[in-house]
């Protein structure tokens, strides 16, 4: 039996199992060809599409893949302002007292 779903891995995959898995079960609950609304697979008899494995295997699909990555280039900070000058001055050493010898 041939599994097209499981041919080619894509490259963000960083979960191989789980990602193999959630395409098993996403291929085995499809929706009706006559009613498009309701799910073919015999577990989910009469159940709405898309049924909750098939739902499930989606989340499980996206947790198995890497997240896409922001726009990669330097972040641009901006300079502080004046206002915050001198609010943090060196506080004179304070000298601490001798113990005395007993």
């Amino acid at each position: 039996m041939s599994e097209p779903h499981r041919r080619a891995i894509p490259r963000t995959v960083t979960d191989v199992l789980l990602w193999l898995l959630a395409t098993d079960v996403a291929a085995a609950h499809q929706p009706q060809p006559d009613a498009p609304g309701r799910c073919a697979n015999l577990r989910c008899t009469g159940q709405a599409y898309p049924c909750p494995p098939a739902r499930d295997a989606h989340r499980a699909r996206q947790a198995s893949t890497r997240p896409t990555l922001p726009a990669r280039g330097r972040a641009r900070v901006a300079a502080p302002a004046a206002r915050f000058a001198g609010w943090f001055r060196p506080t004179p050493a304070q000298p601490t007292p001798l113990a005395r010898a007993a």
